[in-house]
């Protein structure tokens, strides 16, 4: 897939957040600014892609509509799609700089810790390799 626009980026995003799946209208309410007409569209482009799923069908009010939820494809063009965007500016901004913002953004000292300790593995087996 190539690059995703905001918008897309925002509905996985709602849809990552939640724990249950949801409907189109759940991601018109959730308060990011979309509208329905961009949502179904978006929510189209996406199930076409692979990166949602429709999980079951509920009522919502007299009609029937469909439930949604990302799958794991999404988190790697989502990552895919955060590399390209750091590839574009890799030469202004260090690797371990990244990794130092990224951090600072967590403020949960065990979460930030945990990831911290997945770091230390993940670098522990880039040094093996390289040797």
């Amino acid at each position: 897939m190539a690059q995703m626009n905001p918008r897309e980026l925002d509905v996985l995003n709602i849809l990552w957040k939640s724990d249950e799946p949801m409907m189109a209208t759940d991601i018109v309410n959730s308060g990011e600014g979309l509208t329905q007409s961009t949502v179904t569209a978006v929510l189209r482009k996406l199930l076409k892609e692979n990166l949602v799923e429709v999980v079951g069908i509920t009522h919502s009010g007299r009609v029937l509509s469909r439930t949604y939820r990302p799958t794991e494809a999404s988190r790697d063009v989502i990552l895919q799609n955060f590399t390209e965007s750091y590839n574009s500016f890799h030469d202004v901004i260090s690797e371990s700089a990244i990794c130092a913002a990224i951090l600072t953004t967590d403020k949960t000292p065990e979460k930030t810790k945990a990831e911290v300790n997945k770091l230390k593995a993940l670098l522990a087996e880039y040094e093996k390799r390289l040797k």
